[in-house]
């Protein structure tokens, strides 16, 4: 059976808004509904909590213990996630106010 990698399904789980898969309306992250919101501490911690929420739903091979925001440039956040095996993955989230 194919696997799918861990950074690419976590990739497609936080892109993915939730209500938007037919067969599984509950796939995917509330991220987009922080695009083009004013980034503010609220901001911050719904992007944490709402990166959390679906990573631990949908992604049962890995433990996520940080999500550190890293610097906000021309609309996009970057981000690094944080994984209990030690690994990481730096991503993007593009959309911001």
């Amino acid at each position: 059976m194919y696997q799918v990698g861990i950074a690419e399904s976590i990739s497609r789980i936080l892109e993915t808004p939730i209500g938007t898969r037919v067969m599984r309306p509950e796939f995917g992250s509330r991220l987009h509904e922080l695009i083009d919101k004013r980034m503010d501490e609220k901001w911050k911690l719904d992007f944490v909590r709402f990166t959390a929420e679906a990573i631990d739903k949908w992604e049962k091979r890995v433990k996520l213990t940080d999500v550190e925001l890293r610097k906000l440039e021309d609309g996009k956040v970057y981000y690094t996630l944080h994984f209990d095996n030690g690994e990481e993955i730096e991503r993007e989230f593009i959309g911001v106010a």
